[in-house]
């Protein structure tokens, strides 16, 4: 007996149970036919579409549509990119050079020209500030009197936004730094304002008034407060929202000029926001009533370049230079207060090497290390231990960047050369030639 007679068979069963009862209506047998003929079309169907996929499965080649067209395979995510500003030695040039490298295979790509304003005197007074939005579709970067756009996608510079210079016409846009959520670029310039720009229509807003000199800004992890510091030895809040600046928290007399790097360290809970006062001193300023604290005086009695904080938020690290011109980096409890014992951190290979502010930190997304920079090379700490690794010698060095895996350092010296570190191994790579003869800024993708 087939396949189908044992389940016509199997139907007459179902309608003789007196439990399947039919209602009145044409004769039962009938009733079984026409269901055992359903049901057999139906397979019959079954089968002649899978009959037509084999077919088509023979027809046409793996990894092609049945339309023909070959499925688009989803786009892998683009590399991480290192930009590098710089520019030539001839300052009386209007030019600079912006260049990517793909930190995948460590070469630099082609060189993007960017121009400044119309009232720059050189692009040499303020190029190079390069700050990049969160989602790494867009770099901004100061050229002269202006701030230009940059896609990361195409490399294509944008129209070039123009900040209004002091009235001494030579103040012109000094840092950048954008808010969280990637919406607005904050622009600090010297005669005493801060220009808003909008990312989404890269228009300046109105400019915000702060004390004289704006020299660095940090935005708290919520994006609602931006702190400016100034030459004037004052700290400005302002409020994103409606981009009013706060009354000014005093610091110190300091000139923060004296200074070469970061002014302002933020806590990952934005609770904290520590500012160096450029001589020995810390001073942590309280957001929530945006009153400083009791200042942090470090040990050495040294100079401050740069503040730190650990991914965690539970250390400050503190890099100094003595009249020696040897560095050290102090770490400092942010629950305490207190200072540890300094760490050293290299000698700068000549007084003027250290005069020209080359010193910096930069920590590993993990935590496990810090990377102190001076002019003569760059050297790995421990967190845990507190112990200095080999210093890693690169002449002229100025800045360094941590790719977001952590697995390279790219440290930049003063030639147009930069040099990738192993942080696994400490060993540095072959150095990447890129367009232009000094290096000003360095910064990577998110």
């Amino acid at each position: 007996m087939s396949g189908e007679d044992q389940a016509e068979a199997r139907l007459r069963e179902l309608l003789r149970d007196p439990r399947w009862s039919l209602p009145a209506g044409p004769d039962p047998e009938q009733r079984v036919r026409r269901a055992a003929r359903r049901q057999r079309l139906r397979l019959a169907g079954l089968a002649g579409v899978a009959a037509a996929a084999a077919v088509i499965a023979v027809a046409v080649p793996a990894g092609v549509g049945v339309l023909g067209h070959t499925p688009r395979p989803e786009q892998p995510p683009a590399a991480t990119t290192l930009y590098v500003a710089t520019y030539n030695s001839n300052l009386h040039t209007h030019e600079g050079t912006v260049v990517p490298i793909n930190t995948t295979t460590n070469t630099p790509g082609t060189p993007i020209r960017v121009v400044g304003g119309p009232n720059a005197p050189t692009i040499a007074d303020n190029f190079g500030k390069i700050a990049i939005t969160p989602n790494g579709k867009t770099a901004y970067v100061t050229t002269g009197s202006s701030v230009t756009p940059i896609s990361t996608a195409t490399g294509a510079p944008g129209k070039p936004i123009h900040i209004a210079p002091g009235s001494s016409g030579f103040d012109y846009p000094d840092f950048i730094a954008i808010t969280p959520d990637g919406k607005t670029a904050y622009v600090a310039s010297g005669p005493g304002t801060v220009t808003p720009i909008s990312t989404a229509t890269n228009t300046a807003g109105t400019p915000i008034s702060v004390d004289s000199g704006p020299v660095w800004i940090a935005i708290t992890p919520d994006g609602k407060t931006a702190y400016v510091a100034s030459q004037a030895g004052t700290v400005t809040p302002i409020n994103t929202a409606t981009n009013t600046p706060g009354t000014p928290i005093r610091i110190g007399a300091a000139d923060f000029t004296a200074a070469g790097g970061a002014f302002i360290a933020i806590t990952p809970d934005g609770k904290t926001a520590y500012v160096a006062e450029v001589s020995d001193t810390v001073i942590p300023i309280n957001t929530t009533t945006n009153r400083p604290g009791k200042p942090i005086r470090l040990r050495n009695g040294s100079q401050v370049y740069w503040l730190a904080i650990a991914p965690d938020g539970k250390t400050l690290y503190v890099l100094t230079v003595a009249g020696n011109n040897t560095f050290q980096v102090t770490p400092i409890s942010t629950a305490t207060g207190t200072p540890g014992t300094p760490i050293p951190a290299g000698a700068a290979s000549t007084p003027s090497t250290a005069a020209i502010g080359a010193g910096q930190i930069a920590i590993t997304p993990d935590g496990k290390t810090v990377y102190a920079a001076n002019a003569s090379g760059v050297t790995p700490i421990t967190t845990a231990t507190g112990r200095p690794g080999n210093p890693i010698h690169i002449a002229g060095l100025l800045q360094i960047a941590i790719t977001p895996d952590g697995k390279t350092v790219y440290a930049a010296n003063n030639s147009g050369m930069i040099t990738p570190i192993n942080t696994a191994t400490g060993t540095p790579g072959k150095p990447i030639h890129v367009a232009g003869t000094f290096t000003q800024a360095i910064a990577i993708t998110p």
